[in-house]
């Protein structure tokens, strides 16, 4: 294939975005993605007619001039970008127990307040102390204020966990849950998860919450478009199996066919981990692979995916998040407890017009429940994992009919999967749902640079600063930045 500028593994959306920007920039660049189709956790797939989304479920901060819009606006993605927004009055809802009250998420600072003070009338003040705070934690993020020249990771430091800060908003303890009821969006662990994880996505959800109409894999077909547009050469079916070199220098990159790809440059898309596995041992200090290698991961996730019974369920435009035995943090659940939580939510599609055609549930998932067959592939499980996965729809379906009694009979088909899907069509270690695992304690220790400890070895996605789709961007921005300079680029963001 001949001599590249930039070979980019994986066709993630952290992937996608640096191969975008660096092609614009008159780059060279490769992107090898092992499976079929490209995207990652932004595919959608199509189940009796109706489309599902793989990860990507809602996105934050899309309105004209808000952080997300900038940075989709300068990638040339709004015009073409099909998407819905969320109910202004609730774009989430949380409901705890046997309690009927639904506390709703509303978009707008106000808006929030006015709506959720409504529930919480004594709680104004604190809640208008919990949105500033949050803000104050967002606008000193890395890229997240785009006017700002304080661009300092080191600041991070010791952290509050989420719970902590919570408690020391409000001593109300039904409202610091219902605060911590979207923390299904970062599997957030009680008395670790710092701060500025939670700060990061409700903030921004509260700005504005958005999602992709007639599914997620528009975004990666769109910024596929723009990388060929620019030169770029994406190959799907292209597993990388090692990045060979010598000096602490990668020289070429090898193919599972046997194939030889060389650039001057490598960024992995891949989790860390993975990707220094690919590494013969003498590229990198010992002291350093075991660093990354040891880093704890996020849990992975249990998902449903409901085909409706035609023109039955009205069509809803908010997320639900319940709590059945009102533990918000279900990510340390038992098994006799499953589930402490689960997530609904239909997806958007034009064709769906005022009734749900689909419906998609998720709930936490350890892998040490499916560990068994960690050895299998999407084509070799045996019986046992599917009456496994069986029992477990059943059990979550139970669930949600405790909340929404009679909606079982609105259900046609049921399909599911597990973390064990999602390691196979991403690469995640242990089908994690976002990555390595943040400690408030020690941020900093189990925080991923762009730079790694190899000299033309880059690191994107979900595994730097934060997950999601604003994270994402935000930390391929940061990787491409090492290569086109800071100022270079971010002044080029700046004016969008």
């Amino acid at each position: 294939m001949g001599e590249f500028d930039v070979i980019i593994i994986g066709s993630g959306l952290g992937g996608l975005i640096c191969a975008n920007i660096l092609s614009k920039e008159g780059m060279k660049v490769c992107v090898l993605e092992m499976d079929k189709r490209i995207g990652g956790t932004l595919q959608s797939f199509a189940k009796e007619g109706v489309l599902f989304n793989t990860g990507l479920n809602y996105t934050e901060s899309l309105s004209e001039g808000e952080v997300l819009y900038r940075y989709f606006n300068f990638l040339g993605l709004m015009d073409d970008l099909n998407i819905q927004r969320l109910d202004l009055d609730a774009f989430d809802k949380i409901s705890l127990g046997e309690d009927e009250i639904e506390y709703p998420f509303a978009q707008g600072h106000e808006n929030f307040i006015e709506r959720m003070s409504e529930f919480f009338p004594k709680e104004r003040a604190n809640l208008q102390k919990y949105f500033t705070e949050m803000g104050e934690v967002c606008n000193a993020f890395p890229y997240y204020n785009l006017e700002s020249d304080n661009y300092s990771l080191q600041s991070l430091g010791k952290q509050q966990s989420v719970s902590e800060f919570l408690r020391r908003t409000t001593p109300d303890r039904k409202l610091q849950k219902v605060l911590a009821g979207m923390n299904s969006l970062y599997a957030g662990v009680e008395g670790q998860t710092p701060m500025y994880i939670h700060s990061l996505i409700n903030y921004s959800f509260i700005k504005s919450a958005w999602r992709l109409v007639n599914g997620s894999s528009q975004l990666a077909l769109l910024l596929a478009k723009g990388i060929k547009a620019n030169g770029g050469v994406i190959r799907t079916e292209a597993s990388v199996v090692a990045l060979e070199g010598e000096k602490n220098t990668i020289h070429r990159v090898r193919l599972e066919s046997g194939e030889y790809v060389h650039a001057k440059q490598v960024i992995s898309n891949a989790h860390p981990a993975a990707t220094i596995e690919l590494l013969s041992e003498n590229m990198v200090r010992k002291v350093y692979r075991n660093r990354i290698l040891s880093l704890e991961n996020s849990i992975g996730m249990f998902s449903l995916y409901l085909v409706l019974k035609k023109d039955r369920l009205d069509q809803f435009n908010y997320n639900y998040h319940h709590f059945p035995n009102s533990n918000v943090w279900g990510t340390q659940y038992s098994a006799e407890n499953w589930p402490e939580h689960f997530m609904l939510y239909s997806p958007a599609n034009l064709k769906g017009g005022e009734y749900a055609n689909g419906l998609t549930v998720i709930s936490y998932m350890n892998f040490s429940e499916i560990s068994q067959w960690q050895n299998t592939t999407r084509e070799s499980r045996p019986q046992a994992y599917y009456d496994f996965k069986d029992q477990k729809a059943e059990i979550l379906l139970k669930a949600v009919e405790e909340r929404f009694p009679g909606i079982h009979k609105h259900i046609k088909s049921v399909y599911s999967s597990t973390p064990l899907s999602y390691r196979d069509y991403t690469g995640t270690p242990n089908g994690s749902a976002y990555g390595i695992k943040k400690d408030a304690e020690n941020p900093m220790l189990s925080l991923v640079t762009p730079k790694s400890r190899v000299n033309n070895l880059l690191f994107t996605g979900q595994n730097l600063n934060m997950h999601g789709i604003l994270g994402v961007t935000i930390g391929a921005v940061m990787t491409c930045q090492e290569l086109l300079g800071s100022d270079y680029l971010i002044n080029k963001i700046r004016k969008y």
